[in-house]
């Protein structure tokens, strides 16, 4: 039986808890803009951390000493995700690019142009694909969930130029495209185990499940009533959880959709974990500052 642990995010400095003085926590200044994403490396030794300021960032998790950025970037970051080594790591970002990088020497090795903001980037197990979910451009195109196979050198050193100008880095282009309803958009993604699905969130509710060779839609479940912000599967992939704007997360059978466990919170849900090593859930959330009424 999974526990669940909930961590609130309020507005106000003086509603949070005092902190126990033999667990003091590192601060980490480098943003001038709200945070979209925080991820640690598989090795646990590294954080990255995206934002709307355009400057995805790397740190020592122990120290919180920050090692440096990536880019350029002409938008607001939304996700990021390093691949199970720690060599690369690919951002998604609201310009309508998702791009790829060398993860230690910060090297700018592609870039994957879409139709709209990139919402959402994850690794599959190995370091052979990874898959995007962008944003409609306009109501009459649909938005996209993109598969890109891992660019070859021969392959950037056949990228095609734009407008006669050699680009940053060089043009990578996806393998599969499924296309998205107009009126949905994709929020999160997912890879279940040996890479025979993708597991997508949207903007509706809806937890869809595509065969990752053919872009074939599986099966499709109205799991909440309103955003999936985040989904993570445990280690073994057996399970994954949902976080969702309709304050719930869920626990969730990757074969069937079947929810298999509701943890229900007072505030919107903006992450939630699956522990590695304990039967535990970890949630946060809590409400944005403009939605926060505040009396005399």
């Amino acid at each position: 039986i999974f526990k669940f642990i909930y961590i609130k995010l309020n507005m106000s400095v003086s509603s949070l808890p005092r902190v126990n003085a033999q667990f003091m926590p590192i601060l980490l200044k480098g943003h001038e803009r709200s945070i979209t994403t925080v991820k640690y490396n598989a090795d646990g030794d590294l954080l990255f951390t995206a934002a709307k300021d355009s400057k995805p960032t790397v740190w020592y998790a122990d120290t919180g000493e920050r090692l440096g950025t990536y880019g350029p970037h002409k938008g607001a970051v939304w996700d990021l995700d390093p691949n199970w080594d720690s060599k690369y790591i690919v951002t998604a970002c609201a310009d309508g690019m998702a791009r790829l990088f060398e993860l230690t020497t910060g090297n700018y090795i592609a870039r994957m142009p879409h139709r709209g903001a990139v919402r959402s980037v994850t690794w599959a197990e190995g370091t052979h694909f990874f898959v995007t979910a962008a944003d409609p451009f306009t109501s009459r195109e649909p938005g996209a969930i993109s598969v890109f196979s891992f660019p070859t050198e021969d392959v950037l050193n056949d990228a095609p130029v734009i407008d006669d100008q050699q680009s940053d880095a060089p043009l990578h282009t996806s393998a599969l495209e499924i296309p998205v309803d107009p009126m949905n958009k994709c929020t999160c993604l997912g890879w279940t185990l040996m890479n025979e699905h993708i597991i997508a969130g949207f903007d509706s509710g809806l937890i869809v499940k595509y065969d990752a060779e053919t872009g074939k839609e599986i099966n499709s479940v109205k799991v909440h009533n309103d955003r999936v912000n985040r989904l993570n599967f445990n280690t073994d992939k057996t399970l994954f959880v949902t976080a969702s704007k309709d304050r719930h997360a869920k626990l969730i059978d990757p074969v069937n959709l079947e929810v298999v466990k509701t943890y229900t919170t007072p505030t919107p849900v903006n992450g939630a974990v699956i522990s590695p090593t304990h039967p535990h859930v970890l949630i946060g959330g809590g409400q944005e500052a403009m939605h926060v009424t505040v009396t005399g």
